[in-house]
């Protein structure tokens, strides 16, 4: 049974006692940081199914890994390494298996022709053309750009988990910034004086 007290431990203690086999602690360690991992697994596959099942691969590999964490690592960046990785390996094995795609442009009609369903449907397509500018970036830029501005992730935190500079990072997410911006330019979305 799962005390208030073990829920009160930090990441880093429940990590150390599931490397000791306390199924109680990775109970805890999951249901903290499954929505977290599964939102960043939709952004970056775009697909709400391959999502759910990476984010449960990645919670294996964590429990299959437990005894190569140490208490002195930020669990989080452990984690989202891991969850990185484990993402990257899905596009990867999606593209050779030729399944992987881009959220399909399908919308219905709306139901009336009010302002509100008007501001919906523009909404909606803001959404799906964001969405296909993400898919257009590379998996290490789109990784970044979902890890800094939907997540909140620091600069430091980013390059902890994919193991480079700091420098790396912040010229990473300027040129995915701009290719996204770019894609964004062409589906009409943004103008040209953005762009420039």
């Amino acid at each position: 049974m799962i005390s208030d007290k073990d829920r009160e431990r930090s990441d880093e203690q429940l990590m150390a006692a599931v490397a000791a086999d306390h199924i109680e602690a990775f109970e805890i360690l999951v249901s903290r940081h499954q929505n977290r991992v599964y939102r960043m697994a939709l952004q970056m596959l775009g697909n709400e199914e391959d999502a759910w099942d990476v984010s449960q691969e990645i919670f294996i590999k964590v429990y299959h890994a437990r005894a190569s964490y140490t208490e002195e690592a930020k669990f989080t960046t452990w984690l989202y390494r891991i969850a990185n990785n484990a993402v990257i390996d899905r596009i990867r094995q999606l593209k050779r298996l030729a399944r992987f795609q881009s959220v399909e442009d399908s919308y219905g009609e709306p139901a009336a022709e009010s302002r509100d369903a008007h501001d919906e449907l523009a909404l909606e397509e803001m959404g799906q053309s964001m969405s296909h500018a993400l898919m257009a970036l590379s998996e290490r830029q789109r990784g970044m750009v979902i890890m800094k501005y939907y997540e909140g992730f620091s600069v430091k935190e980013i390059a902890d988990v994919f193991e480079c500079a700091d420098g790396t990072v912040k010229a990473t997410l300027f040129q995915a910034i701009r290719n996204l911006r770019d894609r964004l330019f062409d589906l009409g979305i943004v103008s040209a004086e953005v762009v420039s």
